[in-house]
C-alpha cells in the first residue's frame, strides 16, 4: 500500500521556516520528520519535489472576509470561545510579514501544482490551549510540547524550534481532519450580514477539535 503524506508549515519568517512531513499508511501514521528553511522558496521546493500529497496544514488566512476589520466567522468564534488566549486572535486586517504573505505564497503554489491538495488552516498558539490547556511557551516547555505531538501522532520525533513545531501542530491538525477524527470545520460557520469570504486558493478547511 502507498504511503500518503500530509504536510505542514509554518511561515515564520527569514530563516525560520518551519515545515513538516507525515507519512501514513492506511490511515495509520508511519512517520513524522521536521526541518527549516531560510526562505518560502525553500519550502516550495521541496513540496513541489514531493509526491501528490493528501494534505497541507498552514498557520496562515486561508480565507479573507470583506467585513469590518477583515474578521471571519472563524476569529469571532475563537476568540469568543479561548478567552485566556483570545489575544493571539489579531484582527485580520492588521495582520502583515511572514505569516499572511509567505503562507499564502506557499499555498497558491502548492495548489497549482497539485490541484486535489487539501488546504487546512491552523492556529498553533490557541490550538495547543485547545489540546493542552496551557499557554503555549516553546522555550520554557519544548520538551514537554514535543510529547505532546509524540503522543497524539503516534510518532517519535523532536522538533529543533518553535517554527518546527507549529509546522508539526499543522499537520498534525490536517491529519485529523482528513481521517475525520476533528469534524468541527470553523470555515463552514455562516458570515454576518454584509461580509463575504474570499478564497484566493480556492476551498479550504479549519479543522478543530470537536466541542
Amino acid at each position: 500500500m502507498q504511503a500518503e503524506l500530509v504536510l505542514g508549515y509554518d511561515p515564520g519568517g527569514d530563516g525560520a521556516h518551519g515545515f513538516a512531513l507525515c507519512s501514513l499508511v492506511g490511515g495509520v501514521v508511519e512517520r513524522v520528520s521536521t526541518r527549516t528553511f531560510d526562505t518560502a522558496q525553500g519550502v516550495i521546493d521541496c513540496i513541489e519535489s514531493l509526491p501528490t500529497p493528501r494534505a497541507i496544514g498552514v498557520d496562515t488566512l486561508t480565507c479573507w472576509s470583506t467585513g469590518s476589520g477583515g474578521w471571519r466567522p472563524a476569529d469571532r468564534w475563537l476568540r469568543s470561545r479561548y478567552a485566556e488566549v483570545r489575544n493571539s486572535v489579531m484582527t485580520p486586517n492588521g495582520l502583515f510579514g511572514s505569516m499572511a504573505l509567505n503562507g499564502m505564497s506557499v499555498l497558491m503554489a502548492t495548489r497549482k501544482r497539485f490541484p486535489d491538495v487539501i488546504i487546512v488552516e491552523t492556529h498553533p498558539k490557541v490550538l495547543y490551549w485547545a489540546l493542552a490547556g496551557r499557554k503555549y511557551t516553546y522555550s520554557a516547555m519544548n520538551a514537554d510540547m514535543d510529547q505532546l505531538l509524540c503522543d497524539a501522532y503516534p510518532a517519535t520525533f523532536s522538533t529543533a524550534n518553535e517554527h518546527e513545531w507549529d509546522a508539526a501542530l499543522s499537520a498534525l491538525a490536517a491529519l485529523r481532519g482528513i481521517l475525520g477524527q476533528w469534524r468541527s470545520d470553523l470555515h463552514e460557520l455562516p458570515t454576518l450580514p454584509g461580509e463575504a469570504l474570499v478564497k484566493p486558493c480556492g476551498r479550504s478547511n479549519y479543522f478543530w477539535p470537536d466541542a
